[in-house]
């Protein structure tokens, strides 16, 4: 898991060499769930590769019912995680906003006794100075709100680096497969016939949606008091009108994304309904036979 463009897909190819497509600009390639395996000290082992949050092309809501179907099915059939490998880019020179809400989803979506399974994986050493690159890992370490909270309960930091990529994530791996499996603590909360909406991870992402609509929807009545005061200003109401245009479309985003998250609830509703339906009549057949 982690932000686009930190190295995951890589990742995998260089442990799997399955040729996962990978992304090279600002625009992900990994916009739904992608698997690849390999064998490691005679064990299969599956990677999982997932789309980051804040994407270019796929909103929050999306890819956080794309994550949580797959974990729903991944349980159904029996495979569980042993662990989970987070990627941040050392090149990174300070965690910007959208990290800073990936590394918040991962944690609602993990659960906080799931810690000691995360390894948080720093990539692109090659690209930044050494005694940098350490700096940022320490500050990385310390800070509560960035890695410290995961490390004090558990979380492993390592860094992924060369001359030797493969063997550096076959190390990686082997941390982690030799540890129990877990269960996220979305998977839980789905099992207790939680809506996504109503999952940890559900609820942060339905409050930073709120909190958007709510910034537009002050911006706009700023622009409209400015547009007041302006009276017979013609080009500065018309600029005001082209940045209230703006803040309309960015209400408008935010509101379709609140009721996408509905609508996956109520599709979840629906399948959980279906699955009744279908229990009851195995159990009719049953009788009848």
């Amino acid at each position: 898991m982690g932000k686009t463009g930190t190295g995951k897909t890589s990742f995998i190819n260089a442990i799997t060499e399955k040729g996962l497509k990978v992304g090279h600009g600002l625009f992900s390639c990994t916009q739904d769930i992608q698997t690849a395996n390999t064998t490691i000290n005679g064990r299969e082992v599956w990677l999982i590769d997932t789309p980051g949050f804040e994407d270019t092309n796929q909103s929050n809501v999306d890819i956080l019912a794309t994550i949580a179907n797959w974990v729903e099915q991944a349980n159904n059939e029996r495979k569980h995680l042993s662990g989970i490998i987070y990627f941040h880019r050392i090149i990174d020179p300070r965690m910007e906003s959208s990290s800073v809400k990936n590394l918040r989803m991962f944690r609602e979506l993990c659960g906080e006794r799931n810690f000691s399974n995360v390894i948080l994986c720093t990539t692109m050493w090659d690209k930044v100075e050494e005694e940098e690159g350490r700096r940022r890992e320490q500050e990385l370490e310390s800070e509560e709100t960035f890695w410290g909270s995961l490390v004090s309960r558990g979380a492993q930091v390592v860094r992924h680096r060369g001359p030797d990529l493969v063997a550096s994530a076959r190390k990686i791996v082997e941390t982690l497969i030799q540890k129990d499996t877990i269960v996220l603590q979305v998977q839980e909360e789905l099992d207790q016939n939680s809506s996504l909406s109503d999952t940890s991870a559900g609820k942060l992402l339905t409050s930073a949606i709120e909190d958007i609509k709510k910034k537009h929807e002050e911006e706009m009545a700023a622009i409209m008091a400015e547009m007041q005061a302006a009276k017979d200003d013609k080009e500065e109401i018309r600029l005001l009108k082209e940045y209230y245009e703006k803040e309309i479309k960015g209400l408008r985003k935010a509101t379709e994304e609140l009721e996408k998250l509905r609508a996956e609830d109520k599709k979840r509703f629906e399948r959980e309904l279906e699955k009744i339906r279908r229990e009851r009549d195995d159990r009719y057949e049953c009788i009848v036979c």
